[in-house]
């Protein structure tokens, strides 16, 4: 089966959150206006920052599979345990047990061949389309957490999904830059032999969900084939140079081999300004962060502002509200005056 569209249907993610809170979320965050209708669809970025908005708002990670809710940083205790190996093997295991001990929602096993080693991710909860979404949402971000523990790519050898859910509508699958079979329950990522020693390497993990999303970013930027070729390119390129952390007019231009009049000229051509995509990529970075556990003065460094001061205006400027009276929000607290 050939490669699935890098975005999702609204139902994907309604499915999996519930259709009230997801076009709360999505009405929130800025994507429509109040009494809009919601998007038809999600592109897979917007999709994570939603799913990470909706776990701040019900301090659940499981988003409602779980019969107890798993609160917020469950998962980067299995992160964290699977750091303490050597190599991606080691890793693996680990994870797998101590999952078995705090993930009640799925069972994660690890299958092991003379060439290939098979993470799988299977919902108890049977015949249940939301779980099945769930259980690719939990493989995909597995998967990005071990990109980042051994510095790798990790390209699958085969990435298998729940035959319950069909493809051509987009799912957090098509992420993984392989082509997804669809058969049997749960997903499953399928690692080539040479990446099974991976070593894990020394970093440092103290943020609930950044090392992840900055991995999976990395991963979407990896391979854009099969991609449909958009009307408007340079607005793409941009885009696109702005999500690796670049943040200047210049800096974009020499990423893509052009000077700034150049680059000026084309987004010009195409109804566009670079402080109006920059400002629209780093008010998507914030929204990101805010759903993160970072502190506001590394959320405030790692957008290149000063200070926290310019933290708060600049969150002010593009969502309306203070850092902090944005977190109150995503929790379903009453935002207190700043």
């Amino acid at each position: 089966m050939g490669r699935a569209e890098k975005s999702v249907d609204f139902d994907y993610f309604s499915t999996l959150v519930g259709r009230g809170p997801a076009a709360k979320l999505i009405h929130r965050s800025g994507l429509t206006s109040s009494g809009a209708a919601v998007p038809q669809r999600l592109d897979l970025p917007t999709f994570w920052r939603l799913c990470a908005e909706n776990i701040q708002a019900q301090d659940d990670e499981s988003h409602g599979i779980a019969a107890v809710p798993v609160p917020r940083g469950s998962l980067s205790v299995l992160f964290t345990a699977a750091k303490e190996a050597d190599s991606l093997v080691e890793a693996l295991e680990r994870f797998s047990a101590a999952a078995r001990l705090i993930r009640k929602e799925c069972q994660i096993t690890i299958g092991r061949s003379r060439d290939a080693m098979h993470l799988t991710v299977r919902p108890v909860a049977r015949m249940s389309l939301r779980a099945e979404i769930y259980a690719e949402c939990f493989l995909v971000v597995t998967h990005c957490a071990l990109r980042w523990m051994t510095g790798r790519r990790l390209d699958p050898v085969l990435v298998r999904g729940s035959a319950m859910l069909h493809v051509s509508q987009g799912t957090l699958l098509s992420s993984l830059n392989s082509a997804v079979i669809r058969r049997g329950r749960g997903a499953t990522i399928v690692y080539r032999r040479d990446d099974i020693d991976a070593p894990i390497l020394s970093k440092k993990y103290k943020t609930w969900g950044d090392r992840e999303f900055e991995s999976f970013m990395g991963l979407l930027q990896e391979d854009d084939l099969g991609e449909p070729q958009e009307s408007h390119p340079t607005d793409r390129a941009v885009r696109k140079a702005l999500r690796t952390g670049l943040r200047t007019q210049s800096n974009v231009a020499q990423a893509l081999n052009c000077s700034t009049a150049t680059l000026r000229r084309h987004l010009a051509n195409e109804g566009l300004s670079f402080r109006q995509l920059s400002a629209e990529s780093r008010r998507d970075e914030l929204q990101h962060l805010l759903a993160t556990d970072m502190g506001i003065h590394d959320i405030a460094a790692k957008l290149g502002l000063s200070d926290d001061r310019s933290l708060r205006r600049f969150c002010r400027e593009s969502l309306g509200t203070s850092p902090r009276q944005y977190r109150e929000l995503l929790r379903g607290s009453a935002p207190r005056n700043q």
